[in-house]
């Protein structure tokens, strides 16, 4: 299937489960980054957390949601054999070279980016879009001071311009500060442990 010409937001995450929350995100960028759509990523196994409930019951999670028709599941990482992020977007960028990428992230993962295998790589492949986190840990402020964004701060695109971030050439990236959505994947496994 072709998907030229249009601007996709890739959202990857475990989630263990998908709830409102990453919904929230998921339209956040859509709309503030004006996308045509949203691509949620169930990653197989992510590197950095221990082993997750199966593919299979994740991917359900966020079938859950009923997402809406100008987002859809991809099992690229699956069908790619890719554990990293890095190597999903250079694939994605092979695969769909004629596709405007944006690389959605929550500002939990910007701030722990550094820690990712090849970063510089996935801030140069393509734009990214942070989106604000509820929580202390997750302030906008320390977000926006974090090694990542100190490195490429020359990179950033304003928050009321983001609707260009997907013509832009990476590095190339945009803090978005919606209202706050404050479910988590961690209180929705500690409820449901509680019971």
């Amino acid at each position: 299937m072709t998907y030229d010409g249009l601007s996709v937001g890739l959202f990857g995450g475990s989630f263990n489960p998908a709830h409102a929350g990453h919904m929230h995100v998921a339209r956040t960028g859509l709309k503030a980054l004006n996308l045509d759509q949203i691509w949620w990523m169930v990653s197989p196994q992510n590197p950095l957390k221990p082993k997750q409930p199966s593919y299979e019951s994740r991917v359900a999670t966020v079938e859950a949601l009923g997402l809406p028709r100008s987002m859809k599941i991809s099992h690229m990482e699956r069908e790619f054999e890719t554990q990293y992020t890095v190597d999903t977007l250079r694939k994605a960028v092979q695969t769909w070279p004629h596709t405007r990428f944006v690389f959605l992230m929550g500002a939990d993962n910007f701030l722990q980016l550094p820690k990712w295998r090849d970063w510089h790589t996935i801030m140069n492949t393509v734009p990214i879009a942070i989106i604000a986190r509820p929580g202390k840990n997750y302030g906008a402020i320390r977000a926006r001071m974090g090694k990542a964004a100190q490195v490429y701060r020359d990179a950033r695109i304003a928050e009321t311009q983001a609707d260009s971030l997907k013509d832009c050439q990476a590095p190339a990236w945009t803090y978005l500060t919606p209202p706050m959505n404050r479910l988590s994947s961690t209180a929705i496994r500690a409820r449901k442990s509680a019971k």
